[in-house]
């Protein structure tokens, strides 16, 4: 065991600052378009945003549009369906799924910020679980209840690897 304490969620966390902002009005084709451009349109040869705050008309933070709220939106409700065993996908649907979803308001698809979210001082074993048992990427960081970043599991993994390759005297190994 280390003599240096644990690094805490606040230590890693991106601040919200860094992230792009849109309002509970736009549809999910708006929602669309920003997070394309936070993700591939990255600056400096930084990493590039899986998500987007959607805020109310005040600023306040409501939510978050991530890749995978996208892609869930998408999925048919006949294939969340427990009693098929194997749902039937036909020519287009993708297509077809892709138009009628980009007209809906980002609200029916965002991930509610209240309801999952740690805290500035949370241990990064509990981002890990919160993660892995929300099955999310990313989450939202909160110090005196007030959104200041994003955790990703980006981070997460770059202290993995620091500590892993600390502790066995490790650079970047390649195998093969």
């Amino acid at each position: 065991m280390s003599d240096q304490p644990e690094k805490r969620v606040g230590d890693i966390m991106i601040p919200v600052r860094n992230y792009k902002v849109i309002s509970h009005t736009c549809t999910v084709a708006d929602a669309v378009a920003v997070l394309h451009r936070a993700f591939y349109q990255r600056s400096k040869g930084g990493q590039g945003h899986r998500s987007v705050i959607v805020s109310d008309d005040y600023g306040n933070p409501l939510g978050l549009i991530t890749f995978r709220s996208v892609l869930n939106a998408l999925e048919p409700f006949f294939a969340k369906a427990q009693h098929l065993s194997v749902p039937v996908f036909w020519e287009g649907l993708f297509s077809e799924r892709c138009r009628v979803e980009a007209q809906k308001n980002v609200k029916e698809i965002m991930h509610p910020i209240n309801v999952i979210s740690l805290d500035a001082n949370d241990t990064l074993i509990k981002a890990v679980h919160a993660m892995i048992k929300h099955k999310l990427g990313t989450l939202p960081v909160k110090k005196n209840n007030r959104l200041v970043g994003m955790v990703r599991v980006n981070e997460l993994f770059e202290e993995v690897h620091g500590l892993v390759a600390g502790a066995h005297g490790l650079e970047d190994a390649f195998i093969g």
